[in-house]
């Protein structure tokens, strides 16, 4: 069994690190010019996978930052990319851009037969992004609520090829008021993939929290504001 992992996160728009207040677009912060320092400062305490979300992406249906995504990977930190990737040639261009794993989330929806073709290029690459609100799966860059449950849909795709679900609680993000670990738990033990919990993190106290879920098939963290914020420093977290 792989140790519990700890993945800070870069969300991006127009090639800025920022950070949005449960997923809307008018509350936004912008925190960094420099996507790639920030993502030096994580590799260089010891960090080797960041979370990358191309918000401009997810909200227009394909990839917005390539070259941001590019600049972040070139320094030698391993990218998990989410936001837009919705067809074979935006999957390609993710990968051609550095992107080692690829999110998919609103495509989970209605993904059909294509996932097939999809793991044979990508295989051990892909993973799964459900993002709920009110236990509903939120798609189209957090802007619309989907009438299917989060619980449902990890049931529906079973193990599919996905290497881990990243679940993401909607209401929760960018609070910093601490994860539901209740709604956490019921959909981590209902998902046949490892379990990243994403959403509300505020305090190391709330990594612990997770991270005692560990034998309750939550494998790992994302935590972003909490560090941006000053509220968890990567000493601290690296610490972990």
């Amino acid at each position: 069994m792989l140790p519990f992992k700890i993945i800070p996160a870069i969300d991006l728009i127009d090639g800025k690190c920022v950070r949005l207040i449960q997923g809307d677009y008018a509350q936004k912060t912008i925190y960094n010019d420099d996507p790639k320092s920030i993502a030096k400062q994580f590799l260089d305490v010891g960090f080797d996978l960041v979370h990358v979300v191309d918000l401009d992406g997810a909200r227009d249906g394909e990839p917005k930052n390539l070259q941001s995504i590019e600049e972040i990977a070139s320094c030698g930190i391993a990218v998990e990319l989410g936001g837009g990737l919705r067809t074979l040639d935006h999957l390609t261009s993710a990968v051609n851009a550095g992107a080692q794993d690829l999110i998919l989330g609103t495509k989970l929806l209605n993904i059909g037969p294509v996932i097939d073709e999809w793991i044979t290029k990508f295989p051990d690459r892909l993973v799964a992004g459900i993002d709920a609100k009110n236990g509903f799966v939120a798609v189209e860059g957090w802007e619309e609520t989907s009438s299917v449950s989060a619980v449902d849909l990890i049931k529906r795709l079973g193990k599919k090829g996905f290497i881990r679900t990243i679940y993401t609680d909607i209401q929760r993000d960018g609070m910093l008021t601490g994860p539901n670990l209740e709604q956490l738990e019921l959909f981590a033990q209902q998902s046949p993939i490892p379990t990243i919990a994403s959403g509300g993190v505020g305090s190391i106290l709330d990594i612990h929290n997770i991270k005692s879920m560990f034998n309750k098939n939550v494998s790992g963290v994302i935590l972003g504001k909490a560090i941006y914020d000053g509220k968890i420093t990567l000493d601290e977290l690296i610490k972990c």
